[in-house]
């Protein structure tokens, strides 16, 4: 443990269906003291709490983390160090700049060095894709933060319904490692974090020496599976069963783009046998549900686009691998992105006034 005198501080931004799950498990083990950032149910939470379905826990009414705050400028003015800054909201590097992580965080790793220049501050992203650490690396000296920096791969299936109303229908699983497995520091944390998430015989928690491969081997599913739901509007077994001759869609769209995620993984040095496409393909086939990105542009939100296509994709393009199906299904989705995007007011067609084309083509 960090210390032996006291309990863990744990804050979790981002209070989603995954965030929520975070906040609730790690408050239920009683290891550590629980904040949550909330914003858009700030109001509905502060009055009745969470209602939470759960596989793993059962149903819960009007729970509440220890604190609560609308914002990590709130929580940064509570004079709290926390140990552990969880981050649960999508990473989405092309959406707004006050969006981003490194800005996300930013109030809270402040106000903790201020706090202590001696304490160690644990960033643990607990979201999709790959090479996800970097922005936070870029715009935090690890040295001068006194900074370690965690990752966690999860895989649950849990869905925000309503305001301050979670429902959990896969069980949580999450692998914790630290994202260099030579800083010995973030390798002991990790470590902690384990301890201090478990609810033993409700989730599964370990820690993940070799958390890269973890992570490339997510991207089998989220670089493919949830891509093609979303571009579709299914869930991933109507996107397999309603292809050309019930393969079609296996056959042409879902395998030839992981073995691009394979191929790709390798180049780095990832090792990702053909029997985790066996795998994969089979989890869609047992679940009707639609992956979080296809929820996502359903509900008129902005997608993890760039951190699951786009950065490996450009990891393809330096280490000359070929990806013809995962650029398709990127350059479709970067329309979807797009798409969004205007509907918020981020980007437009100003200075591109229309043509009027007096013999039309069809």
């Amino acid at each position: 443990m960090n210390s032996t005198a006291r309990q863990p501080s744990c804050i979790v931004i981002g209070a989603g269906a995954v965030g929520v799950i975070a906040a609730y498990s790690l408050s239920r083990a009683h290891k550590c003291t629980v904040s949550l950032v909330v914003r858009s149910d700030y109001d509905h939470v502060m009055k009745q709490g969470y209602q939470i379905d759960s596989c793993d826990y059962g149903f819960i009414q009007c729970w509440k983390p220890n604190h609560v705050y609308q914002s990590a400028v709130d929580a940064a003015s509570s004079k709290i160090f926390f140990d552990y800054i969880i981050v649960t909201v999508k990473n989405i590097p092309d959406g707004p700049v006050q969006d981003r992580i490194s800005e996300i965080v930013r109030p809270i790793v402040d106000s903790n060095r201020n706090l202590s220049q001696r304490r160690l501050t644990n960033i643990l992203l607990i979201q999709n894709g790959i090479d996800i650490e970097k922005e936070v690396l870029n715009n935090f000296e690890e040295t001068k933060y006194n900074l370690s920096l965690l990752s966690g791969v999860q895989m649950i299936a849990s869905t925000k319904i309503g305001p301050g109303n979670v429902q959990q229908s896969g069980r949580d699983s999450i692998s914790i490692g630290a994202f260099n497995c030579e800083d010995h520091r973030a390798v002991s944390s990790a470590h902690e974090f384990v301890s201090i998430y478990q609810n033993e015989g409700c989730n599964y928690v370990d820690y993940d020496p070799n958390v890269r491969y973890t992570r490339w081997r997510k991207l089998l599913y989220n670089a493919t599976i949830s891509t093609t739901t979303t571009l579709a509007g299914l869930d991933a077994l109507r996107c397999i069963e309603f292809g050309q001759d019930q393969k079609g869609t296996e056959v042409y769209i879902l395998r030839p783009a992981m073995k691009e995620i394979i191929a790709i993984a390798a180049s780095e040095g990832i090792y990702l046998g053909d029997d985790q496409i066996e795998h994969f393909l089979k989890v869609a086939r047992k679940l009707i549900y639609k992956p979080s990105m296809c929820v996502d542009f359903e509900k008129g939100r902005l997608m993890e686009l760039e951190v699951i296509l786009g950065h490996p994709i450009r990891i393809a393009q330096s280490n000359e691998i070929q990806t013809p199906t995962l650029m398709v299904l990127y350059h479709l989705l970067t329309l979807l992105q797009a798409k969004v995007k205007e509907s918020k007011g981020l980007i437009g067609l100003e200075g591109c006034p229309p043509i009027l084309v007096e013999n039309s083509l069809n």
